[in-house]
């Protein structure tokens, strides 16, 4: 299914993930009118990790990867200095098609990039109470405020969720992040995170583990391009 018009905001080394709702502080002028466009045309905004500055017209601007998260812009504050507090409610995951518009900022056609059916049931339980109880240990850790804690808690409701925000949150490597966020088996990315997050320290991935994923990837794009 197409999805008309999503305006995009390239990011360095961010990954936003579907599940999850992204605080932003936006600066630039030319996105701050982007995101009140979007709110005044109840448009969706695109956040991707951007890959290296290319000249548009003239202008040098991030160029977007194609898989990216969506979400809906959400104005929290306007601060003195005009810098918008905005939240990005996650919505979905897209692929992005054809440049609709350049400048000022970008606007894409894209369509929806799904999980694909899981063939051969669930991951077992004891790796998904694992991964809930790492994230409510960064959560109880990350956030002191116990009212904004039981906030956030109440609205991580389902497994995929917790997948999307332990990705997005204790996933140091931006690279890694986004491999989870292209990947579309739901119990590949439970595996992925179960072998990441064994290391001595529980918050931060094992960089070996790091390594060989990125490099079977690499193999498996060559294979699937050999054929």
């Amino acid at each position: 299914m197409k999805l008309k018009k999503v305006a995009v905001l390239p990011i360095p080394d961010l990954v936003f993930f579907p599940g999850t709702s992204l605080p932003l502080y936006v600066v630039e002028p030319v996105f701050i009118r982007m995101i009140r466009e979007c709110v005044d045309q109840n448009m969706l905004v695109g956040i991707s990790m951007a890959e290296p500055l290319v000249y548009i017209y003239g202008h040098r601007r991030p160029s977007p990867k194609n898989i990216c998260g969506i979400g809906k812009p959400i104005i929290l504050e306007e601060l003195y200095d005009g810098t918008l507090k905005v939240l990005i409610k996650g919505f979905g995951r897209v692929k992005l098609e054809q440049v609709q518009q350049n400048l000022p900022y970008l606007i894409y056609e894209c369509e929806e990039y799904n999980d694909q059916p899981e063939l051969n049931g669930f991951i077992a339980d004891d790796k998904i109470e694992r991964l809930k109880g790492l994230l409510d240990s960064w959560i109880l850790e990350t956030i002191t405020d116990s009212v904004e804690r039981e906030h956030f808690q109440e609205n991580i409701s389902s497994m995929k969720q917790v997948v999307d925000y332990i990705s997005m949150f204790l996933i140091q490597d931006h690279e890694m992040r986004q491999l989870l966020l292209e990947n579309t088996s739901l119990n590949e990315r439970i595996q992925m995170l179960d072998t990441l997050l064994k290391g001595p320290v529980p918050f931060l991935e094992d960089t070996t583990a790091v390594q060989a994923i990125k490099s079977f990837e690499i193999l498996e794009k060559t294979a699937k391009v050999g054929h």
